[in-house]
Protein backbone atom coordinates (compact mmCIF):
# COMPACT_ATOMS: atom_id res chain seq x y z
CA UNK A 1 0.00 0.00 0.00
CA UNK A 2 1.47 3.59 -1.02
CA UNK A 3 0.23 6.26 1.47
CA UNK A 4 0.81 8.59 -0.86
CA UNK A 5 -1.80 7.44 -3.30
CA UNK A 6 -4.04 6.51 -0.87
CA UNK A 7 -4.19 9.56 0.75
CA UNK A 8 -4.45 11.50 -3.31
CA UNK A 9 -7.61 8.89 -3.85
CA UNK A 10 -8.72 10.13 -0.38
CA UNK A 11 -8.19 14.00 -1.77
CA UNK A 12 -9.95 13.67 -5.14
CA UNK A 13 -12.81 11.59 -3.93
CA UNK A 14 -13.62 14.29 -0.98
CA UNK A 15 -13.54 16.88 -3.88
CA UNK A 16 -16.08 15.37 -5.84
CA UNK A 17 -18.42 14.84 -3.15
CA UNK A 18 -17.62 18.20 -2.13
CA UNK A 19 -19.21 19.34 -5.52
CA UNK A 20 -21.66 16.57 -5.21
CA UNK A 21 -22.72 18.26 -2.48
CA UNK A 22 -22.62 22.22 -3.46
CA UNK A 23 -24.08 21.59 -6.83
CA UNK A 24 -26.49 18.54 -7.05
CA UNK A 25 -29.89 19.28 -5.17
CA UNK A 26 -29.54 18.18 -1.76
CA UNK A 27 -32.32 15.24 -1.89
CA UNK A 28 -29.77 13.82 -4.73
CA UNK A 29 -26.56 14.31 -2.69
CA UNK A 30 -28.37 12.70 0.04
CA UNK A 31 -29.83 9.62 -2.21
CA UNK A 32 -26.76 9.47 -3.49
CA UNK A 33 -24.27 9.36 0.03
CA UNK A 34 -26.92 6.93 1.50
CA UNK A 35 -26.75 4.43 -1.86
CA UNK A 36 -23.35 4.96 -1.41
CA UNK A 37 -22.90 3.61 2.26
CA UNK A 38 -25.12 0.68 1.39
CA UNK A 39 -23.11 -0.33 -1.09
CA UNK A 40 -19.75 0.43 0.46
CA UNK A 41 -21.25 -1.94 3.26
CA UNK A 42 -22.10 -4.87 0.71
CA UNK A 43 -18.27 -4.68 -0.72
CA UNK A 44 -17.22 -4.46 2.86
CA UNK A 45 -19.04 -7.40 3.63
CA UNK A 46 -18.19 -9.31 0.67
CA UNK A 47 -14.45 -8.27 1.29
CA UNK A 48 -14.23 -9.61 4.96
CA UNK A 49 -15.64 -12.73 3.48
CA UNK A 50 -13.16 -12.93 0.70
CA UNK A 51 -15.29 -12.53 -1.90
CA UNK A 52 -13.14 -10.94 -4.59
CA UNK A 53 -15.38 -8.45 -6.71
CA UNK A 54 -13.24 -7.01 -9.57
CA UNK A 55 -11.90 -2.95 -9.38
CA UNK A 56 -13.10 -2.67 -5.85
CA UNK A 57 -11.75 -5.81 -4.25
CA UNK A 58 -7.84 -4.16 -6.04
CA UNK A 59 -8.70 -1.25 -5.07
CA UNK A 60 -9.27 -2.20 -1.30
CA UNK A 61 -6.08 -4.06 -1.45
CA UNK A 62 -3.95 -1.23 -2.75
CA UNK A 63 -5.59 1.35 -0.71
CA UNK A 64 -6.27 0.56 2.45
CA UNK A 65 -4.20 0.33 5.36
CA UNK A 66 -3.31 -2.98 6.39
CA UNK A 67 -5.13 -4.33 10.10
CA UNK A 68 -8.28 -2.08 9.44
CA UNK A 69 -11.62 -3.32 8.21
CA UNK A 70 -11.57 -3.51 4.41
CA UNK A 71 -12.98 0.13 2.87
CA UNK A 72 -13.00 1.79 6.40
CA UNK A 73 -11.90 5.10 5.22
CA UNK A 74 -14.33 5.30 2.26
CA UNK A 75 -16.94 3.94 4.26
CA UNK A 76 -16.41 6.62 7.76
CA UNK A 77 -15.43 9.56 4.98
CA UNK A 78 -19.54 8.97 2.80
CA UNK A 79 -20.80 8.57 6.31
CA UNK A 80 -19.68 11.58 7.65
CA UNK A 81 -20.15 13.54 4.45
CA UNK A 82 -24.03 12.14 4.79
CA UNK A 83 -24.55 13.10 8.63
CA UNK A 84 -23.18 16.50 7.93
CA UNK A 85 -25.63 16.77 5.11
CA UNK A 86 -28.32 16.09 7.35
CA UNK A 87 -27.03 18.26 9.94
CA UNK A 88 -26.34 21.10 8.45
CA UNK A 89 -26.99 23.54 4.92
CA UNK A 90 -25.55 21.94 1.82
CA UNK A 91 -22.92 24.76 1.61
CA UNK A 92 -21.69 24.14 5.44
CA UNK A 93 -21.68 20.56 4.72
CA UNK A 94 -19.67 21.14 1.88
CA UNK A 95 -16.91 23.20 3.17
CA UNK A 96 -16.61 20.62 6.01
CA UNK A 97 -15.88 18.23 3.75
CA UNK A 98 -13.64 20.04 1.63
CA UNK A 99 -11.37 21.11 4.74
CA UNK A 100 -11.47 17.38 5.46
CA UNK A 101 -10.51 16.71 2.22
CA UNK A 102 -7.71 18.92 1.65
CA UNK A 103 -6.51 19.13 5.27
CA UNK A 104 -6.18 14.89 6.08
CA UNK A 105 -4.48 14.28 2.66
CA UNK A 106 -2.12 17.08 2.79
CA UNK A 107 -1.12 16.14 6.78
CA UNK A 108 -0.12 12.84 5.51
CA UNK A 109 1.45 13.54 2.57
CA UNK A 110 3.35 16.29 4.20
CA UNK A 111 4.34 14.56 6.96
CA UNK A 112 5.60 11.66 5.10
CA UNK A 113 7.98 14.00 2.90
CA UNK A 114 9.12 16.28 5.65
CA UNK A 115 7.96 14.43 8.97
CA UNK A 116 10.87 14.64 11.80
CA UNK A 117 9.01 15.66 14.88
CA UNK A 118 6.44 12.61 16.17
CA UNK A 119 4.03 14.15 18.89
CA UNK A 120 0.57 12.87 18.65
CA UNK A 121 -0.25 9.40 17.30
CA UNK A 122 3.16 9.35 15.30
CA UNK A 123 1.48 12.31 13.14
CA UNK A 124 4.35 15.11 13.10
CA UNK A 125 4.45 19.24 13.19
CA UNK A 126 5.85 19.07 9.95
CA UNK A 127 2.93 17.62 8.52
CA UNK A 128 -0.22 19.28 10.26
CA UNK A 129 2.10 22.52 10.08
CA UNK A 130 1.78 21.57 6.13
CA UNK A 131 -1.62 20.69 6.27
CA UNK A 132 -2.94 23.90 8.18
CA UNK A 133 -1.27 26.19 5.56
CA UNK A 134 -2.29 24.46 2.46
CA UNK A 135 -5.68 24.72 3.58
CA UNK A 136 -5.85 27.87 4.49
CA UNK A 137 -4.33 28.99 1.24
CA UNK A 138 -7.68 27.24 -0.30
CA UNK A 139 -9.36 28.54 1.98
CA UNK A 140 -8.91 32.15 1.11
CA UNK A 141 -10.81 31.48 -1.89
CA UNK A 142 -13.99 30.94 -0.25
CA UNK A 143 -13.61 32.91 2.74
CA UNK A 144 -12.16 35.90 4.64
CA UNK A 145 -8.41 34.97 6.14
CA UNK A 146 -9.71 35.04 9.95
CA UNK A 147 -12.21 32.78 9.41
CA UNK A 148 -9.87 30.68 6.88
CA UNK A 149 -7.20 30.62 9.75
CA UNK A 150 -9.38 29.73 12.31
CA UNK A 151 -10.63 26.70 10.58
CA UNK A 152 -7.55 25.21 9.17
CA UNK A 153 -5.92 25.82 12.38
CA UNK A 154 -8.83 24.17 13.95
CA UNK A 155 -9.07 21.51 11.71
CA UNK A 156 -5.58 20.77 11.97
CA UNK A 157 -5.53 20.43 15.65
CA UNK A 158 -8.50 18.19 15.02
CA UNK A 159 -6.68 15.96 12.76
CA UNK A 160 -3.53 16.09 15.26
CA UNK A 161 -5.19 14.32 18.15
CA UNK A 162 -8.35 13.31 17.37
CA UNK A 163 -9.21 10.28 19.77
CA UNK A 164 -11.35 8.94 17.00
CA UNK A 165 -11.42 8.63 13.30
CA UNK A 166 -10.68 12.03 11.79
CA UNK A 167 -13.19 11.54 9.19
CA UNK A 168 -15.97 11.65 11.14
CA UNK A 169 -15.04 14.18 14.16
CA UNK A 170 -13.06 17.21 11.63
CA UNK A 171 -16.01 17.35 9.37
CA UNK A 172 -18.49 17.80 11.99
CA UNK A 173 -16.13 20.55 13.94
CA UNK A 174 -15.76 22.57 10.92
CA UNK A 175 -19.47 22.48 10.47
CA UNK A 176 -20.21 23.52 13.92
CA UNK A 177 -17.39 26.22 13.79
CA UNK A 178 -18.65 27.63 10.44
CA UNK A 179 -22.28 27.73 11.95
CA UNK A 180 -20.85 29.84 14.76
CA UNK A 181 -18.94 31.86 12.47
CA UNK A 182 -21.97 32.60 10.34
CA UNK A 183 -23.97 34.44 13.18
Amino acid sequence: MNEFWRKTVHMVFGLLITLLIWYAPRETTLMLLGAGLLGGLWFIDLAIRNIQVPVISQLLFHLERPGVFPGKGAFFFVFSALVTLILFPSQIAAQGIFILSVLDGMATIFGLRYGRIRIINHKSIEGTGGAILVTFACLLFIMNPVHAAILSIVAGLVELASPIDDNLLIPLVVDLLLMGLSW
